[in-house]
């Protein structure tokens, strides 16, 4: 857990305790009541775990594969060897049918 989840736990307990009302938490917490409201409800339901983001530890929809990201280093140290990185990304686009941007293929590589 990072900081800001472990203070949202520390508050909820203490709501859970009645030490704290449901506005008093809202105003610690730089959060509206209503999400509050949301975020006790998880907790109540799910524990400490529902106050994690839910998209934690997975890998982005839009990331490149790991198949692809080997073919383009394979071809770069390869085939493509001694192109810069604007022409290797055409060539790549033109030739292998891999379209990315060049500052992917320059992270990649």
């Amino acid at each position: 857990m990072n900081k800001k989840e472990q203070k949202r736990l520390m508050v909820l307990n203490k709501m859970e305790r009645r030490e704290l009302h449901l506005a008093e938490a809202a105003q610690l917490l730089s959060l509206s009541v209503r999400h509050v409201k949301r975020l006790r409800a998880g907790y109540c339901q799910g524990g400490a775990e529902a106050l994690a983001h839910g998209n934690r530890g997975r890998k982005p929809v839009h990331a490149v594969g790991d198949g692809i990201r080997h073919k383009i280093v394979d071809l770069a140290q390869g085939k493509y060897a001694g192109f810069n990185e604007q022409h290797y990304t055409e060539l790549l686009a033109e030739r292998e049918g891999i379209s990315l941007s060049r500052s992917t293929v320059r992270r990649i590589l």
